[in-house]
């Protein structure tokens, strides 16, 4: 087999940028788990075994509270030359909410304007292209690594939901941050603003009408089946635990205070909604700035982290719930 057989058969497989990105995160102090499996329907609505890339797992803060950064992170390998051009949210005012949280079951909350303003530097999309160098293109694009990753997250989610109220850490200062991520070898680009027809067809450049990005968030709405997928996640989770209802209610008698005068506390249906939100965003990102938007993205949240306010502390008594205000 000659070198540029095997070579080009090889990182056709994605394992190579599996194994560099698995070592980056491992530098970067992020326990791998290795795939991520999980159950949904396929195509024809079967039940079927899919896989995600790489599950991690990294403490964020453990002195005296327990902060935990997980993500769930798909690899594209793309060819040289392969571009991904994604179209700008349409309107100023951006969706918030890429990373997905265990907060609303613990006496504790941050502000989260850090990871806010992390986003916004990102930049939201709506929908993107791919581009080969061979001048041909499709639509699929990042959608596959995107699909597995959407379905992936509701999983996760239900998975630490469990543990949140099954297990009692740092009397209940305790929260697990959940991210979607896909990595890829494709260049990232998004169009430019108030570009007109006239501009595409007059284009002799990609440089005229986008601009390379290190990352973007895709943003987008759940479909029937993925909706329905979350929601009976969100059913068995909700009818599994019966006493959720109950701390629920104990939590909003704690939060309380001038910044909740204009909120509220969580309930059943913010906990079931939560499992379909998470499947709505993706933060996708060219490899070679992985490992600089994965810091960023941790700053924030330890930013965030250190805004951190304590409205009861969780007891736990043979397995039962009991708060005390603090």
């Amino acid at each position: 087999m000659s070198n540029s057989k095997w070579k080009n058969g090889f990182l056709k497989t994605g394992l190579p940028l599996e194994y560099v990105t698995a070592n980056i995160l491992n530098k970067m102090g992020h326990s791998i788990f290795g795939e991520y499996p999980y159950i949904r329907p396929n195509e024809s609505g079967e039940l079927k075994e899919f896989s995600i890339d790489i599950r991690t797992h990294k403490c964020l803060d453990s002195k005296e509270r327990l902060f935990i950064l997980d993500m769930l992170v798909e690899c594209k390998y793309r060819q040289p030359g392969t571009t991904w051009i994604f179209s700008p949210y349409p309107t100023d005012s951006m969706p918030i909410g890429l990373v997905q949280s265990t907060e609303d079951l613990v006496p504790v909350r941050l502000q989260g304007h850090s990871l806010w303003n992390f986003e916004k530097s990102i930049g939201y999309c709506v929908s993107g292209v791919e581009l080969m160098n061979n001048g041909g293109g499709n639509t699929d694009g990042s959608k596959h690594g995107v699909f597995q990753l959407r379905y992936g997250m509701p999983v996760l989610l239900k998975h630490l939901y469990e543990l949140t109220v099954e297990h009692t850490w740092s009397n209940g200062r305790n929260i697990d941050f959940l991210c979607p991520i896909l990595v890829t070898t494709a260049e990232i680009r998004v169009i430019k603003p108030n570009i007109e027809l006239e501009n595409f067809l007059e284009a002799s450049e990609l440089d005229d009408i986008s601009e390379v990005k290190e990352a973007i968030i895709l943003n987008e709405r759940t479909g029937p089946q993925l909706q329905s997928f979350s929601d009976k996640l969100a059913e068995e989770f909700i009818n599994s635990k019966p006493e959720l209802e109950m701390r629920l209610k104990e939590l909003a008698k704690v939060l309380v205070g001038k910044e909740w005068e204009s909120r509220y506390a969580p309930d059943i249906d913010t906990i079931r909604r939560s499992f379909g939100q998470s499947a709505e965003r993706v933060l996708v990102i060219n490899y070679k700035f992985f490992e600089k938007v994965i810091l960023k993205l941790e700053k924030a949240l330890m930013e965030d982290i250190d805004t951190e306010k304590v409205y009861a502390k969780i007891e736990d008594k043979q397995n039962m719930f009991s708060l005390l205000k603090v």
